[in-house]
């Protein structure tokens, strides 16, 4: 589900982006400079330019025009593919105080109203409100009635005495479904008998009759169209019903082709949204079972055996029984999540303080030392509005305030062990120490990018300096990184 933003508030306007910006109206009228990743039937997720961050908005937060246009870009109008568009006029007014749309056609102007009218019905706006009006094109469904089409476009053609006019005009009304006034246009084309394509003719006819005698199935499946076009999983498990029932009771129906047609279509909307659905439930999953199972394990060996072992199974039916699929089918659009921006998104992923416990070799595993060194100081200043990386530097100096008030009250410790370590860390350490190494080493997720940062007790030099009982200074091993130096961090989805 996504989340809910207060628009106003996470909104920079840019002057300038790169050529990856794609344009995006707001409901208020800015226009929002941004890579948009993904649609539902919910809304649009957009990644911004001005921070890197991510933004969801929903259909309503967008103006009718850019919602229908997006819609459209990702196949979630539900619409046939031939579905005509018309010309409108999207006026944006102010109604006590806040900023609203109207979609229409201006049929009249005055000193003091402007007139829209959609689908019969007509609304004034005062002109003292109007803010703007700007043309957009939209399914005509959308604003006008089947007899205000035909009166329109009938008008418009003007076809005369031309037989391939009268059929154009027949092959435009079936496409809005607009059954009696198509075969009223057909026949009037047969009959003008003039026409360059005259097979052509025969062909709408044909085509409208099936339509006509087939119209419980174009029912059922412009139903199915509807369900694409709302995109949720509620919709998608009812269209998969419709499908089914489709072929069930229509096995030799005249309109298989455009059953197929829109069977693929429901097919790709479908993927493509559980495809989101499953990255997005697999990783917060990984978080739900790290915090159980730091609570049950009793040693680090345990959970390491469990994230290399059964936790990916684990994984997979809690989301199967989340988004209510099969456990195939979670690993089919898991194992594809490459292919969608929202799939590939990568986590930032950190050993922490209990770094040390995989060996320095394993630590510095994929980086360059003295580039990491560089990398991190910029990677510092982009987390700044990274809540990841917030509660991760926060959680280091606990760890490390912890030890200092263990060493300033006496208590020294012996050698550190993998498993004492494990006992003796706070639980969020060992929570996130969990997750890295089920991203890691569990064999599911690709890591992208890996880097390391020096210790924040040794500064990296794998030693500390403390005062000798002879009143000498003298150098020991680092108690909170045990000598590695280095603490582990990387970026994987």
């Amino acid at each position: 589900m996504m989340r809910r933003f207060v628009i106003s508030a996470l909104l920079l306007l840019l002057p300038s982006a790169p050529l990856a910006a794609q344009t995006v109206q707001l409901a208020d009228g800015r226009v929002l400079l941004a890579a948009v990743e993904d649609a539902t039937g919910e809304g649009l997720r957009v990644h911004r330019l001005d921070n890197g961050g991510y933004l969801d908005l929903r259909w309503e937060h967008l103006s009718p025009a850019s919602a229908t246009e997006w819609k459209r870009k990702f196949d979630l109008l539900g619409d046939s593919q031939d579905e005509l568009l018309v010309r409108g006029d999207e006026v944006e007014f102010l109604f006590n105080g806040a900023r609203q749309h109207q979609l229409g056609r201006i049929v009249e102007r005055t000193t003091e109203h402007l007139v829209l009218q959609k689908k019969g019905q007509r609304v004034k706006v005062p002109t003292k409100d109007l803010l703007s009006v700007r043309k957009v094109d939209v399914p005509v469904g959308q604003l006008y009635t089947k007899d205000e089409f035909y009166q329109m476009h009938l008008e418009e053609i003007a076809p005369r005495d031309s037989a391939d006019r009268w059929m154009l005009l027949g092959e435009d009304l079936i496409k809005v479904r607009d059954y009696s006034h198509a075969e009223e246009a057909l026949l009037k084309a047969k009959e003008l008998g003039n026409s360059r394509t005259p097979q052509q003719i025969e062909t709408q006819l044909a085509r409208l009759l099936r339509y006509k005698a087939a119209e419980k199935e174009l029912n059922l499946i412009e139903d199915i169209q509807a369900c694409r076009s709302r995109g949720q999983l509620a919709d998608f498990e009812k269209g998969a019903r419709l499908l089914t029932q489709f072929d069930k009771d229509f096995p030799n129906s005249k309109l298989k082709g455009d059953f197929e047609l829109e069977k693929k279509k429901f097919g790709e909307a479908r993927g493509r949204y559980l495809t989101g659905q499953v990255a997005e439930k697999w990783r917060r999953t990984i978080l739900t079972i790290a915090e159980k199972k730091v609570a049950e394990a009793s040693s680090i060996d345990q959970i390491k055996e469990y994230c290399e072992g059964k936790m990916t199974d684990d994984i997979i039916t809690r989301v199967a029984a989340d988004l209510r699929i099969e456990a195939n089918e979670v690993r089919e659009f898991w194992g594809a999540r490459a292919k969608t921006p929202l799939g590939k998104r990568a986590e930032h992923f950190g050993y922490g303080v209990g770094s040390w416990v995989l060996g320095k070799e394993a630590i510095l595993k994929g980086t360059d030392r003295g580039k990491a060194e560089s990398k991190q100081q910029k990677d510092d200043t982009q987390g700044e509005n990274d809540p990841q990386m917030a509660r991760y530097v926060k959680m280091l100096k606990d760890a490390y305030k912890r030890r200092q008030q263990a060493q300033q009250a006496g208590q020294q410790e012996e050698k550190m062990t993998p498993e004492s370590w494990w006992v003796q860390a706070a639980r969020d350490e060992r929570i996130r120490w969990m997750k890295a190494y089920y991203a890691e080493f569990g064999g599911q997720l690709v890591v992208t990018y890996q880097t390391v940062a020096p210790c924040i007790s040794c500064f990296g030099e794998g030693t500390t300096a403390s005062l000798a009982p002879d009143g000498k200074m003298m150098r020991s091993e680092c108690t909170l990184c045990q000598g590695t130096k280095w603490l582990r961090s990387f970026k994987a989805y």
